[in-house]
């Protein structure tokens, strides 16, 4: 049996659903509801084999998408070319997930192609069952998104918290343009 592991994702929130919380891209009008386990379900698919998102077709990558730390540098509003700030309507969950299985050989294996590795490759096409690997991707992201088969949300975070747990690595939150009116979104 493995561990249970702390892991943080990025949610979006909307005033017209209070106290829910929604997945970013994929699946995105699919509430996740806090402290119940919730397994990964695969997207919808575009005939070009790309997952269907609100942003257009994404790379399938089945799984939660979390990270080690709440700061994710290559999603945010942009100022001057470079991501500034925070979404207004998008927060930081602490979550756990389970790392009974490590994935991370298996995907590495898909990376390999004509005798040469390719790291964009280094993935994998279907939910990993009870466990994890993690995949960069975007070269402009911090570390590895830990790509997980369920989660639990334990919590939300304040934007204290989240700056705190960022500085406590070694980093610098990303901010928001104005203060997170928790109540306007039912957290």
């Amino acid at each position: 049996m493995g561990d249970i592991m702390i892991g943080y994702k990025l949610f979006k929130v909307k005033k017209s659903r209070p106290g829910e919380l929604f997945p970013l891209y994929v699946l995105s009008d699919e509430p996740v509801p806090i402290g119940v386990w919730v397994h990964a379900t695969e997207g919808p698919r575009t005939p070009e084999g790309k997952v269907k998102s609100k942003i257009g077709p994404l790379a399938f990558r089945p799984g939660w998408h979390l990270s080690d730390i709440p700061l994710a540098i290559h999603i945010g509003i942009k100022e001057d070319g470079q991501i500034k700030y925070m979404h207004d309507d998008e927060v930081w969950c602490e979550c756990v997930y389970v790392d009974c299985f490590d994935y991370q050989e298996e995907a590495n294996q898909n990376g390999w192609k004509d005798g040469r590795f390719d790291e964009r490759r280094a993935m994998l096409t279907r939910v990993p069952k009870q466990g994890f690997y993690r995949y960069k991707t975007s070269p402009q992201m911090l570390g590895k998104w830990i790509i997980a088969g369920s989660i639990r949300v334990l919590r939300v975070l304040s934007d204290e918290e989240v700056e705190k747990i960022c500085k406590a690595a070694g980093y610098q939150a990303l901010p928001r343009r104005t203060p997170f009116n928790a109540a306007a979104y039912g957290l």
